[in-house]
């Protein structure tokens, strides 16, 4: 079965990341993008990067201009779920142009 399901005539993401996981450790922070990267690794493929901005992570918590020690820690609340919802992107082939996976406000 396919990564893309279809049903009632949307396509749907499948619920599981069908193998793909991120490292246990923090995920890296960039200053200018203010993003943070992490990989999803899956045994047999090449790691793929991932994206998740700023504006997601206040998005989740209702607030902005947090400190970087509250976006990590906001990230890692929602670890599970940023992994689950970059798994599905990936699965389902929804990359940006460089191949990375862009989580956006509606992710988590």
């Amino acid at each position: 079965m396919g990564s893309v399901r279809k049903s009632m005539g949307k396509f749907t993401m499948p619920i599981e990341p069908e193998g793909w996981h991120m490292d246990a450790g923090p995920p890296s922070w960039d200053e200018d993008d203010k993003t943070f990267y992490f990989f999803l690794y899956k045994r047999g493929c090449e790691r793929v990067l991932c994206a998740v901005a700023l504006d997601v992570l206040e998005h989740a918590v209702q607030s902005s201009d947090l400190s970087k020690p509250a976006l990590l820690r906001i990230f890692e609340a929602h670890r599970l779920m940023i992994e689950l919802r970059a798994a599905q992107k990936l699965n389902a082939a929804l990359l940006d142009s460089n191949g990375c996976v862009l989580l956006d406000a509606g992710d988590i």
